[in-house]
């Protein structure tokens, strides 16, 4: 987490602070219960186990690409996204579809179909002891023994049912663009069949629901993909409206140059 924040020589307690529009439940709980002392890791894991243990938002899904565009690759990355995920959201269906995420995208820009992409996917998902890579970052511990106690029992059913909307998303099955993360991730996969980065995003803005964040997920795809923007939907970007400082001097831009241009 911290490598993700220090080059803006910020933290995300910092970013809470400056009261940022549409700040997830669990992402929000996760950060205050931990305000008291920023080194801890678990706060994901105290917000799920807080919240009854029921709580599977996409906030983790629709940023953990960013662990993929700081350059992380192969177990490093599968593991990082895991942890990046849990930071707030622990659920084992949120950190699941993460790891099945980011190795899609590492897939998709190695030059594989969508399909292809996929199914690696999954590989890396099935291959990653997810439980073990949160305890070892400390996100999972002493406080958080119910929470390790239902990731542990509900695993197996969270990998199922991940595999399951990664396949009805490539077969063409949009069954919500709610905040649920299952949600989210197959009408992402839906839309990112498209021809075109228009053809990708367009559907899903119009959808609704929770459109915006089903778009920033087919977005990581489609940029994985080597899809263009259209010139004339490119507005310079502005960070800076609600974080003082914020700029484009972060270091993705040193590995991934073709995506993300230094300013």
């Amino acid at each position: 987490m911290n490598g993700l924040f220090s080059p803006f020589n910020r933290s995300p307690y910092d970013w809470l602070a400056a009261a940022p529009p549409d700040v997830g439940n669990l992402t929000r709980l996760a950060l205050r219960v931990t305000a008291n002392d920023p080194r801890r890791l678990d706060g994901g894991a105290l917000a799920w186990q807080q919240g009854g243990l029921n709580g599977a938002g996409n906030g983790g899904l629709m940023r953990v690409a960013a662990v993929w565009i700081a350059g992380f690759r192969g177990e490093s990355l599968a593991a990082e996204a895991a942890v990046v995920t849990a930071l707030t959201h622990a659920d084992p269906r949120c950190v699941h579809a993460s790891v099945f995420l980011t190795g899609c995208l590492e897939a998709l820009a190695a030059g594989q179909d969508l399909p292809d992409a996929a199914a690696a996917g999954l590989r890396v998902m099935e291959g990653l002891d997810a439980r073990a890579a949160l305890v070892g970052a400390g996100v999972l511990g002493l406080e958080t023994q119910a929470a390790h106690r239902a990731f542990r029992e509900r695993d197996r059913e969270a990998r199922a049912q991940v595999r399951a909307r990664v396949r009805q998303g490539l077969a063409g099955k949009l069954s919500s663009q709610s905040g649920f993360v299952l949600d989210t991730l197959e009408a992402a996969l839906v839309h990112a069949r498209g021809a075109d980065w228009l053809a990708c995003v367009e559907p899903a803005a119009l959808l609704g629901d929770d459109s915006d964040t089903v778009a920033c997920v087919v977005g990581a795809l489609i940029g994985a993909r080597g899809l263009d923007v259209p010139a004339a939907l490119r507005p310079d970007l502005r960070l800076g409206h609600s974080w003082p400082g914020w700029e484009r001097g972060w270091a993705c831009v040193e590995h991934l140059p073709a995506l993300v241009p230094a300013p």
